[in-house]
């Protein structure tokens, strides 16, 4: 195990986070408070949270930072460039979705289309989230152990506990401040790591005299290839049920939408950092995997100091991914299945003690996954993707355009987003080219939207 500055700077964020996300479980004393925190969320911190649970594994190990390296800084930002694009659109309709006073995506979607259509979208959102959360343990357990000397099995451990503890105990009260703090490290190590780390290295001008001739454009990456970067961030975004959480916990329908804006500029901020360190590190380091992007420049080429900081940070970006979908998904158990189906009159301490019992037995369950059988993520995998497409039309019409909509309408669309989006994954696994050039949302989303349009109301 290797005692450096970026070691303490990690194990002292792991701590902080902990102790205070047990500290605001003193603050839950209803399921509302554990799964919406009480729709008290203030405008700063709710941007933090909107920021931090967005930007996760994939903004420092794939997207802009790996798409930036391998590609070229037009590529990264393509690749970027869904998510400010969603949340534009997103932020405008936050009003309404703080209207509904909803707890989760399947009870919006029940309001609109009926409790088959609930059952659907909860399913598809359990497979996706408990992958994903699954992915993080072992994307924290990596980095402990690539940067740390840390045992990858001992890491992966670590970050189950740590994940599960904050969002075991205080609920959304304790994800939403601790991504606070996430958001305000993060920010810090990247508006001053990355720019030191280009003055280190010479200066843009030399950044730009050392990366493969036509880094700057697009670095040959076709067209389609860059639809199939900004199209399943741009549906996803619109749909992901942690971002509607989050505006069900506005304190007001003025919070959720300005929260929703300056979500947006802090995530094109952070993408326009991350892009610019990947392709320092392309200059400095080219032999280096694309996803060690942003890690191996923080650990190398920084100052020690910052270089601590910003891998204290990388570390924020996954663990507030991961307590937010854990906390998530935990939600749907107990509050779609359980008070829905099971016991729809059980008192308040009962609906909490099965939120808590559900997010501490899901978070066990993607641990046995990614250690014991990864192989089952195959399915999970499919299942994220096909959220963009199956989910998000459905739901944007279920908050904007409810008086038009049916029952039929929202069902088929979910099914056909779903059963398209795995029809054209086993295409492109058996070789068809066109599948292969053409991302599934580009084909799945569209026959979506075109289900619900064909069945809606005279």
């Amino acid at each position: 195990m290797q005692f450096t500055f970026a070691f303490y700077c990690v194990v002292t964020y792991l701590v902080v986070i902990t102790v205070v996300g047990i500290y605001y479980g003193k603050k839950i004393k209803t399921q509302e408070d554990y799964s919406v925190a009480g729709r008290s969320l203030p405008t700063i911190i709710l941007i933090g949270t909107l920021m931090a649970t967005w930007m996760g594994a994939g903004t420092v190990l794939g997207g802009p930072a790996a798409s930036g390296y391998q590609y070229g800084l037009m590529a990264a930002v393509a690749f970027s460039l869904g998510s400010p694009v969603g949340q534009f659109f997103l932020s405008f309709v936050a009003k309404r979705i703080r209207r509904m006073n909803a707890q989760t995506v399947p009870e919006v979607i029940e309001k609109v289309y009926g409790p088959t259509a609930r059952v659907l979208a909860m399913i598809i959102i359990m497979l996706a989230y408990i992958g994903i959360v699954a992915y993080q343990y072992r994307g924290v357990g990596l980095i402990l152990n690539s940067i740390l000397g840390i045992p990858a099995n001992i890491g992966t451990l670590i970050a189950f506990g740590v994940i599960v503890a904050t969002a075991l105990f205080g609920g959304l009260y304790s994800v939403a401040y601790t991504d606070f703090l996430s958001c305000c490290m993060m920010m810090f190590g990247l508006v001053v790591g990355v720019p030191m780390a280009i003055s280190m290295a010479g200066g843009w001008s030399w950044v730009a005299a050392n990366i493969p001739p036509g880094h700057l454009g697009f670095g040959g990456v076709s067209f389609p290839q860059l639809l199939g970067f900004f199209f399943p961030v741009f549906f996803y975004v619109m749909g992901d049920q942690n971002m509607y959480q989050r505006f069900f916990a506005a304190k007001d329908e003025k919070t959720a939408m300005t929260s929703g804006i300056g979500w947006m500029i802090g995530c094109t901020l952070t993408y326009f950092f991350v892009a610019a360190a990947a392709i320092t590190s392309r200059a400095l380091y080219p032999e280096i995997n694309a996803a060690q992007a942003f890690v191996h420049l923080a650990t190398h080429g920084m100052p020690v100091v910052i270089g601590g900081i910003c891998v204290a940070a990388i570390t924020a970006f996954i663990v507030t991914t991961a307590n937010s979908f854990l906390l998530s998904v935990g939600v749907n158990v107990s509050w779609d299945i359980y008070a829905r189906f099971i016991n729809p009159n059980a008192p308040t301490e009962r609906k909490l003690l099965v939120s808590r019992a559900s997010v501490l037995g899901l978070g066990i369950l993607a641990y046995v996954v990614i250690q014991y059988f990864p192989e089952l993520l195959i399915l999970q995998q499919y299942t994220y993707t096909m959220y963009g497409a199956a989910i998000t039309p459905a739901l944007l019409a279920a908050v904007v355009w409810p008086e038009r909509t049916t029952p039929a309408g929202g069902i088929a669309s979910i099914l056909v987003g779903g059963v398209v989006t795995i029809v054209w994954e086993t295409a492109k696994s058996g070789g068809w080219e066109i599948a292969k050039t053409y991302p599934p949302v580009l084909i799945a989303a569209p026959l979506a939207i075109l289900a619900l349009y064909l069945l809606k109301k005279k």
